[in-house]
């Protein structure tokens, strides 16, 4: 129990941080460091769970795709695909509700953080358009762009999984997570969308108000049609391999870059591809799993989350508790998996209990760092759209309580279906 306390005391020190200009992965460093030094590990063993990291093949690859994918965004962004995309969907889909789950969930493919600030000029637009509020257009935004997480194989979240629990496969687990993503679909749609006027008040791209005979327009909507799936094709393309092959992530995604090759100019690739490598969000990975390794020293944290186990009631309020707090404090869903997870991997769970308890962490970190108020695609919305986080935190009351009330029903729905299967 102290070290637990000593733990959520480190964590307190984020708050603290961001107030400087220090960068993520260096305050989850100095966190990390904190938690060894309050817990009285010795330098060799803090030195030791650093050297770990790198010594595990799992910490590498996740490391490795998160710093391609990083290159991937900067380069999609560098040729202007993003808006190339929102300009074709918005002239191929005159549905405004439709519009407002694609963009902002488009944008969430490109696993940018902060990346809701990229979606908000559409949906404040569009927003304007249809007379939605604008404390609605924040929440949209923000909970469509956020949905990628759960289905994407190659986000953080989904790699740190694969990291700690090699015996799930990464699919299974989607399928599983799949559950509580329609679930939010469902629960937004009727909170948020189900008022909006089907066809758009007026059409984004500016150019298609021109009138066109119905075979041109057939043309130019096939058109545009092919340009999308093409300039889409870097976000997909690596998953494609990797379910046609089975080999690792950080090999698919080279046909990502690949096929950036050729949809830009050829001359000075390369040196883009350099100047895209992000040390930063390599520098916060490391600084997870050096977390990740931190806690797994300490004996009796481990000891006493253990014994949490003897009854599932206190194990469920520990991961509930745990998740939600440190995703609430650090504005984070990776430090509370990354505390968390690796104490599941260490309980000696069966294959499907493991997956319940998995996606039951999975889900309540997403909800403790997605309704924070440090959560910085939150904050940059808000301050986009002009929004006050008190009007935000009230468009999402019954959306938050509907979204909490089904996770708990849906982790006992699962339980008693692989009880049954198994």
């Amino acid at each position: 129990m102290k070290q637990f306390f000593l733990v959520a005391v480190s964590f307190g020190i984020i708050p603290l941080l961001n107030k400087t200009k220090i960068h993520l992965g260096a305050k989850i460093f100095i966190t990390a460091l904190v938690i060894s030094i309050l817990n009285g590990l010795a330098p060799d063993v803090i030195f030791g769970n650093f050297l770990r990291i790198f010594k595990n093949t799992a910490s590498v690859e996740v490391i490795l795709v998160v710093g391609i994918v990083g290159i991937i965004n900067a380069i999609m962004n560098e040729y202007g695909l993003l808006n190339k995309i929102v300009s074709d969907l918005s002239a191929i889909i005159k549905n405004a509700r439709i519009l407002f789950i694609l963009m902002p969930a488009l944008v969430g493919f490109l696993m940018v953080p902060g990346g809701a600030i990229m979606s908000a000029p559409f949906v404040m637009n569009l927003g304007e358009q249809v007379g939605m509020p604008k404390p609605r257009r924040a929440a949209v935004n923000l909970i469509y762009r956020h949905m990628s997480m759960f289905i994407m194989p190659y986000a953080s979240g989904n790699l740190l999984v694969q990291a700690f629990f090699p015996e799930i496969s990464i699919y299974k687990f989607i399928g599983v997570n799949s559950i509580f993503l329609l679930a939010m679909w469902i629960f937004s749609y009727f909170f948020y969308l189900r008022d909006v006027p089907v066809e758009k008040a007026d059409n984004v791209d500016k150019a298609n108000k021109v009138d066109k005979n119905a075979s041109a327009a057939r043309k130019e909507i096939s058109a545009k049609i092919k340009n999308l799936a093409v300039n889409l094709s870097p976000i997909y393309a690596g998953v494609v391999l990797n379910l046609l092959t089975g080999f690792r992530f950080s090999v698919c995604l080279t046909a990502s870059m690949v096929i950036l090759y050729f949809l830009g100019p050829k001359k000075g690739f390369f040196k883009l591809l350099f100047k895209s490598i992000g040390p930063n969000l390599i520098l916060t990975m490391v600084a997870i799993f050096f977390v990740q390794e931190t806690v797994l020293s300490l004996e009796g944290l481990i000891s006493f989350f253990s014994s949490m186990f003897y009854s599932e009631a206190y194990s469920l309020l520990a991961i509930l508790f745990a998740t939600v707090f440190f995703g609430m404090i650090t504005g984070l869903s990776m430090v509370p998996l990354g505390i968390v997870l690796p104490l599941i991997a260490s309980l000696g769970l069966s294959e499907n209990e493991t997956l319940t308890y998995v996606y039951f962490v999975f889900c309540t970190a997403f909800c403790g760092y997605f309704f924070s108020p440090l959560h910085m695609c939150q904050i940059l919305t808000n301050d986009y759209i002009g929004v006050k986080i008190d009007e935000l935190w009230k468009e999402y009351r019954f959306f938050a309580l509907f979204v909490i009330v089904f996770l708990g029903i849906s982790f006992f729905a699962l339980r008693l279906v692989f009880a049954f299967l198994s």
